[in-house]
């Protein structure tokens, strides 16, 4: 439990240095290098960005919630991802306006009204798309599917992460922070999970 901790607190630290540097400074470095992704296959990249809209993801978290119903392998791993995604979800947006930089001004096909940093994308492809391929992985599901399906949802994250930039809808610094918060967020939910056979132990000793 105590090295989950430790990385959440790691993850949470450098999630606001980086906003306090980034967030009131005219973009600069790899933000500005950033810009040269922009408006590159748009119609792709609307796929990768729709992928984290909010129904995609409630659909996502109807279906976990019935894998967690019908399969009591999988219910700790499922609650796990809704609340986890459920609760980031809300801290994202607190922390948008906490940190308020202005998007970038150079858009393509949807004009965000939101602020930019941090990119709810990021986290979303962080603790959605990566948390399930790290399931997959370590699930006893077959030896193909276990080596299959991770590298795909890796690679559809990254996607996500792209899309952004192609989209001009963020900087590269606010998908780091956003990948930042999303590690944060699972960290702290492994924190929580390591610590609750820790908790039925005490109350119960036989």
């Amino acid at each position: 439990m105590i090295r989950f901790v430790a990385l959440a607190l790691v993850a949470a630290l450098a999630y606001a240095v980086l906003g306090a540097g980034v967030s009131h400074a005219p973009p600069r470095g790899i933000d500005l290098a950033g810009r040269a992704l922009a408006g590159e296959a748009p119609q792709l990249a609307l796929i990768f960005t729709a992928s984290c809209w909010w129904y995609v993801l409630v659909v996502f978290g109807v279906v976990a919630l019935v894998v967690a119903a019908r399969v009591p392998a999988w219910r700790a791993r499922a609650i796990t991802s809704v609340v986890t995604t459920l609760i980031a979800w809300q801290a994202s947006d607190v922390l948008k306006n906490i940190f308020r930089r202005p998007r970038p001004d150079y858009w393509n096909l949807i004009h965000e009204s939101t602020f930019s940093y941090s990119s709810g994308h990021a986290m979303f492809a962080t603790i959605v798309y990566a948390l399930w391929a790290w399931y997959v992985w370590r699930s006893g599901l077959p030896r193909a599917v276990r080596l299959g399906v991770p590298p795909l949802l890796i690679l559809w994250a990254g996607g996500i992460l792209w899309s952004r930039l192609a989209l001009g809808a963020h900087y590269v610094t606010d998908l780091a922070g956003g990948v930042l918060l999303g590690i944060t967020a699972l960290a702290l939910a492994a924190a929580i999970r390591a610590a609750a056979p820790q908790r039925r132990g005490a109350a119960n000793p036989a």
